[in-house]
């Protein structure tokens, strides 16, 4: 016989009710969906309410014993405000540099007394009977439905899946590339399915060589499927295990696979189908001849551009310079090989992004060269889209950006960087809305934006009046590249807008002293819709840095 709920496993605020035996949140008695982890952290704030809880004790108490970015505690508590509509910035306030707070316009309170007291009047008068045989038939019902372990997001009612980075069973890390390389490889080709979410190598990255029971990390990244295996390369063959486990830990699909390693591709396409199969999705012609396409007879070539990856993911300028010394080299091996030329370009765009151009119109131009080459050569070249579409961001030719990136978005809809370009795009063009559900989606499959895109992301949050939010991206950004000196301002104008006037102070005083050159008369320049540069110039005008007092 199961125990009696205490009043506290269930509490009820406005038109919610958190139950917390159930695990599950109730809106108006319909069940809102939540990742796990997203409900987790509710369950630690609402046992927690009222007051205030560090980051830190959140990430401990949510995700103790993994590795998670700040990330991934912002994206949770950017679902739970979602969910909670209008008043999830009234539930979840953020306390600058600080933590969260849960607050409920008045005070949260036990239900089950209330059910209790309810029942036995109905008892008194004899009446409840039928009733309550029918609530417990329905109960019993929806205790032991079907339910799917991991819900999936809004953001994305694709089925999700991660690949897991493989194991190297190679004794030599100097083989780790290659291993890497597969899983990654894996990863773009399952992206260009349109009917999944694949996360990201960046999300997955900080998981590898990490010991977990099969599933425990879908669960963690809220994905419904995960795949893991290993790998070992000898002299002249590459021999790989793999599987496809539900978040539940339940095996769906397992395989070995032992090919020549000038067949690799061979073998990335006979693993992409065979996952594609069990998970019996629909793939169109178009994207089966996409998979199958095999980009170059040379595994020498193959190999330099494995080489080079690891630089342009965390770039430095030696990596950089070591890197496009391998692409040129695999450019020489395979003059038709289409990827050494797009990554090359990656390279000019990534020395531009990081301040490191001498001429940053030289390396734009760059940029466009290999990219050009790269379609050419293959017309499927997703990432050359990407980079002309940030050329043209660039130069505030958002029109032709966005063909480009939609494009891009089109050959593979697990591309992050595609969805935050696109976001990025229509910030500048007034659409915020779009542009949130946008960045969103690719903040969720690749935790990792890049500073400009997270900027993107925080400027609309402003744009919409969700301040406390803006201001969460803007101090990520900080945390994560201190050289993005143009989120102090963003600081400043957010916290402007929302009255806290010693977090402006700070922010601007921040921004003079890492941005003396700041031009307050410049700042947004880019926005297609005047409105949107009038809500900026508020908030300059509100931080004291225009010199005009604010308006009304």
């Amino acid at each position: 016989m199961s125990a009696i709920p205490d009043p506290g496993q269930r509490l009820i605020f406005d038109e919610y009710v958190l139950d917390l035996a159930r695990g599950c949140l109730l809106r108006e008695g319909r069940e809102v969906t939540l990742r796990p982890k997203t409900f987790a952290v509710l369950r630690y704030l609402v046992e927690h309410r009222g007051e205030l809880i560090s980051k830190e004790t959140l990430l401990a108490a949510v995700w103790p014993n993994l590795i998670v970015t700040d990330d991934t505690l912002v994206q949770s508590i950017g679902e739970l405000r979602r969910a909670f509509g209008e008043a999830g910035r009234e539930y979840i306030t953020t306390v600058p540099r600080r933590g969260y707070r849960f607050e409920t316009p008045r005070a949260a309170t036990p239900l089950v007394e209330p059910v209790k007291r309810a029942f036995r009047w109905r008892w008194k008068y004899g009446i409840a009977a039928p009733l309550l045989l029918a609530l417990i038939v329905f109960a019993l019902w929806f205790a032991v439905r079907p339910r799917e372990a991991v819900p999936e997001t809004v953001a994305s009612a694709r089925p999700a899946i991660a690949v897991l980075p493989f194991q190297n069973q190679n004794d030599a890390a100097s083989r780790e590339y290659l291993v890497d390389g597969l899983t990654q490889d894996l990863v773009n080709s399952l992206g260009r399915f349109s009917a999944l979410t694949v996360m990201s190598w960046n999300a997955v990255a900080g998981y590898k060589g990490a010991l977990a029971k099969p599933g425990e990390i879908a669960r963690v990244l809220g994905v419904r499927y995960q795949v893991e295996g290993s790998v070992r390369y000898t002299d002249d063959r590459v021999r790989v295990s793999a599987q496809l486990v539900d978040a539940q830990g339940r095996v769906l699909w397992s395989s070995r696979f032992d090919e020549a390693a000038a067949d690799v591709f061979q073998l990335q396409d006979r693993m992409t189908r065979e996952i594609a199969g069990a998970l019996a999705i629909r793939v169109t012609e178009f994207e089966q001849r996409r998979v199958a396409r095999k980009p170059t007879a040379s595994f020498d070539a193959y190999d330099c551009v494995l080489r080079a990856r690891p630089a342009l993911q965390r770039p430095t300028r030696a990596g950089l310079v070591e890197a496009r010394t391998l692409l040129r080299r695999a450019i020489e091996l395979d003059p038709n090989y289409a990827a050494p030329h797009s990554a090359l370009g990656d390279t000019f765009h990534a020395a531009v992004s990081m301040g490191w151009a001498e001429s940053p119109d030289e390396y734009w131009a760059q940029v466009v060269e290999q990219a050009n080459e790269a379609l050419r050569l293959d017309a499927g070249d997703t990432r050359a889209r990407i980079l002309l579409g940030r050329r043209y961001i660039a130069y505030n030719q958002f029109d032709e950006a966005r063909a480009q990136i939609d494009r891009a978005i089109e050959m593979n809809p697990s591309d992050a960087d595609a969805l935050a370009g696109r976001g990025n795009i229509l910030v500048w063009l007034g659409d915020e809305d779009a542009a949130i559900e946008s960045l969103e989606l690719a903040q969720r499959i690749d935790p990792e934006l890049n500073a400009f895109d997270r900027f993107a992301l925080s400027l609309a949050y402003y744009l919409k009046g969700r301040y406390d939010e803006s201001i969460e991206q803007a101090e990520l950004n900080l945390r994560r590249n201190a050289d993005a000196r143009f989120n102090y301002a963003m600081l400043a104008v957010a916290h402007a807008e929302a009255g806290h006037a010693v977090e402006t102070v700070r922010a601007v005083e921040a921004l003079r002293r890492h941005d003396p050159m700041f031009d307050a008369q410049t700042f947004g320049n880019k926005f297609r819709d005047p409105r949107n540069l009038a809500h900026l110039r508020a908030g300059l005008d509100k931080a004291g840095l225009t010199g005009r007092a604010p308006g009304p």
